[in-house]
């Protein structure tokens, strides 16, 4: 089908695809921002511009100057893009906007053969227009060609017709605009603060000058007596530049103001301005990102600085950062932060969706947070910014692909921050620092599985007054060379105030003391570190010393080996849990506790067991399976133990039950309290007290 008129010949076309369908499909689900039209649009006049710089250079041209130019004024409703790029031709037009998912730069660079800093890829990014545009015009020239004109409003056909000169205001000799006529709800895009925004956010680094189109209004102070003929002369000026087309600023507005509190004055020299609202041309983008610079050319922390609160909204100066720059297969380059601080209830939130980590691709924002999957939970403080040319994205950019590329992307920024960590941990002073705010997540990072983060933690112990590590132990705290293991305590109470955490400390052993009810998930999936054993001195483990000989009779040993036979009948009458019952091997004096109940080896400690039953949706029965048998220790010893056996070897048989059984079940729930184990039933441990009070007092 063809229009024909007197001037120009408009040819009217099918696109080459099922527009309706796919032109749906990319204005609604191809993206999920509309301000990345803006962002495709100035990718896509950047890389007509490398293509013609590109030419130029063949032809020995090296002193021409390239620019992206935004105007929301000079055409009503409608945002102009301009560029002095390489231009279209008719057959250009027809296969880059009119055949959909054609992409003339993926077909420039396969011709280059060599990498490209060019962004397009996929050939939809064009028709992001028209998430904010009812109608798109065109306008464009390749070098010693035609003046094309290609209109379209996303429905079936599209125009093409060819300009004379003069049909539009003067166009250089290659180059594109685009017009966009915007719809209704898409008017604040002619707002300058919309423009800024997502300029300054997605495509501020833009090598090529990139100017917007805005209005500066000026204040001019002049004398009282010329204020009059300043006015008539900026006025005459606007006349002349509107009649000869100057390039100058316009003048739009002359406001002459005046203080007229001495109105009345006839000598006042009162100061008087003159207010000018002019539309003048202003570049945006400035030199290559920060990123992009070496560190040895960086001066100071200002910078970086400047960059990690723009990132991360922190009004702090970070602790650490990264500045990194990979080569190899894949090239990445980025600047990672350790924050000074933990944000508030940041680990908390660790099951978030984002990481805050802007992802560039050849310096155009296309990502402004990564998913998490691209970094581990226990490193979601890390902020920054990564950029790739090699990292390939999906048509609409917001969503990366997966593909060995972000696999590298994923292990190149685990490698970063590891670096970053080991670098902070070679410095003390700045290590407590990060310690203080982050050592949570280097136990969730050993809960999750990364055993390389044990030589990270730094642990309260009996030994010294501040904190040690692993490796410091093992070199320097152990009792001799034969100690193959590593002595540690979990829960509130610390070393000094348990008793076989005392009785370590009188034997020379060097026991470190978890506190936190992280430390209890970590230390769940952990039995070694390095060649040592980690030993939780409050579970059923074997002491490191020989046990005291034993100097009982054998009447002494059968009424032991009878009572704990009947001690262990009674406990498991009251709780299921109670595995064994036996004379201890490290409570062996009479200072030391009547009695310890301690977990086994595999099962979960006292303070884990409170834990798991405060979850709001804890089950029971799952609870079982988990939980450890416990193992009553008797210290023979003592007094109480003393008592208890002689009151057992003397009570006829048939009586036992009635005169002991109060005793031992107050000494097991006390035992319990002590070891840090919920108590099921708090009555019946107060009641046993009240009991035994009683028993005090009537004897008195």
């Amino acid at each position: 089908m063809s229009e024909n008129d007197s001037n120009n010949t408009t040819v009217k076309k099918t696109f080459e695809a099922n527009i309706s369908e796919l032109m749906n499909m990319i204005i609604h689900s191809f993206y999920s921002n509309r301000d990345v039209f803006l962002r495709e649009l100035i990718s896509n006049a950047s890389d007509a511009i490398d293509k013609q710089r590109h030419t130029d250079l063949q032809n020995g041209v090296v002193d021409k100057s390239y620019e992206i130019r935004i105007d929301p004024l000079s055409k009503e409703g409608c945002i102009v893009i301009e560029d002095d790029g390489i231009g279209m031709n008719e057959d250009d037009l027809v296969r880059n906007l009119s055949t959909i998912a054609t992409s003339g730069t993926k077909e420039f660079v396969r011709n280059l053969q060599e990498k490209s800093d060019m962004i397009g890829q996929f050939g939809v990014g064009f028709y992001s227009a028209f998430l904010v545009a009812d109608r798109v015009d065109v306008i464009t020239r390749k070098q010693g060609g035609a003046l094309m004109k290609w209109s379209s409003d996303a429905n079936e056909f599209y125009t093409l017709e060819t300009l004379t000169e003069g049909e539009e205001t003067e166009f250089p000799s290659n180059g594109t605009r685009i017009i966009l006529l915007l719809k209704e709800d898409a008017k604040e895009y002619l707002e300058e603060a919309s423009l800024r925004r997502i300029i300054t956010r997605h495509s501020s680094f833009i090598q090529h000058p990139l100017s917007l189109y805005c209005k500066k209004t000026v204040t001019t102070p002049v004398a009282s007596d010329e204020a009059k003929g300043e006015e008539e002369e900026v006025l005459e000026e606007e006349e002349e530049e509107m009649e000869e087309g100057s390039d100058k600023p316009v003048v739009e507005e002359v406001k002459v103001e005046e203080d007229t509190s001495k109105a009345e004055s006839k000598t006042d020299t009162t100061p008087k301005t003159i207010t000018t609202t002019t539309q003048e041309w202003e570049k945006l983008n400035g030199g290559p990102p920060l990123w992009y610079k070496n560190a040895s050319e960086i001066e100071g922390k200002e910078p970086y600085h400047a960059l990690y609160k723009t990132i991360s909204n922190d009004y702090t100066e970070p602790l650490y950062w990264n500045h990194f720059q990979t080569e190899g297969n894949y090239e990445f380059r980025g600047i990672l932060y350790i924050p000074s601080k933990m944000p508030f209830d940041m680990l908390g939130d660790r099951n978030r969706e984002k990481r805050n980590i802007r992802l560039y691709v050849k310096k155009v924002l296309v990502l402004n947070e990564l998913d998490k999957e691209m970094l581990p939970d226990w490193m979601n403080f890390v902020s920054g910014v990564i950029d790739s040319a090699d990292l390939p994205l999906n048509v609409s950019r917001e969503m990366l692909q997966q593909n060995k590329i972000v696999r590298a992307l994923k292990t190149q920024l685990k490698k970063q921050v590891m670096k970053m960590l080991t670098e902070v941990a070679a410095d003390e002073e700045t290590y407590a620092k990060f310690y203080e705010n982050f050592h949570r997540h280097i136990k969730l990072g050993i809960h999750e599985g990364d055993n390389s983060l044990l030589s990270f933690l730094r642990l309260k112990n009996n030994k010294t007054e501040g904190v040690m590590t692993l490796d410091g132990y093992v070199a320097e705290h152990r009792v001799s060379e034969e100690q193959k293991a590593v002595y540690y305590i979990t829960g509130t109470v610390p070393p000094q105030e348990n008793a076989i955490a005392r009785l370590y400390t009188e034997k020379g052993y060097c026991v470190l003391y978890f506190d936190e009810p992280i430390d209890e998930f970590m230390l769940q999936r952990l039995s070694k570190f390095k060649e040592y054993d980690l030993v939780n001195i409050t579970k059923d483990h074997v002491t490191p010393w020989a046990p005291n000989e034993e100097t009982d009779t054998e009447e002494e040993k059968n009424t032991l080996e009878s009572f704990l036979g009947w001690a262990k009948k009674t406990l498991d009458g009251v709780d299921s849990d109670v595995d064994s019952v036996k004379r201890s091997n490290k409570l062996v004096l009479e200072s030391d506790p009547p009695l310890a109940v301690l977990s086994s080896k595999w099962g979960w400690t006292g303070q884990m067991e409170k834990i798991m039953q405060s979850q709001p949706l804890s089950d029971g029965k799952s609870m079982s399976y988990m939980k450890g048998k416990r193992i009553v220790e008797l210290n023979t010893e003592h007094t109480v133990i003393k008592s208890l056996l002689d009151k057992y070897s003397t009570t006829p048989e048939e009586e036992k039950d009635a005169v002991c059984k109060d005793r031992l079940l107050l000494l097991y729930r006390c035992g319990l309290l002590v070891g840090g184990y919920p108590i099921s039933n708090a009555n019946d441990l107060v009641n046993g007290v009240y009991s035994a009070l009683s028993v005090d007092a009537s004897v008195v």
